[in-house]
């Protein structure tokens, strides 16, 4: 979903496998996402915008979410 609705849980990070919050991209293996980490590793060796959405989603709906 790309509107942000679903709730958010607990995901396996598709790139290093630590435990992350994030949610569900139907893009993505059920149960797996991405964690801020990664997703700036990803950004940081220059992986664009366009290629992060298909992959993971949306930044700040589906990985990178502000939990405070």
């Amino acid at each position: 979903m790309k509107n942000g609705k679903d709730k958010i849980k607990g995901l396996v990070c598709c790139c290093c496998g630590s435990l992350t919050k994030g949610r569900q991209w139907y893009n993505r293996d059920i149960g797996y996402g991405l964690c801020d980490r990664c997703a700036g590793w990803l950004e940081g060796k220059g992986t664009t915008a366009e290629e992060m959405t298909s992959c993971y989603g949306e930044r700040g709906v589906h990985y990178c979410i502000n939990l405070t």
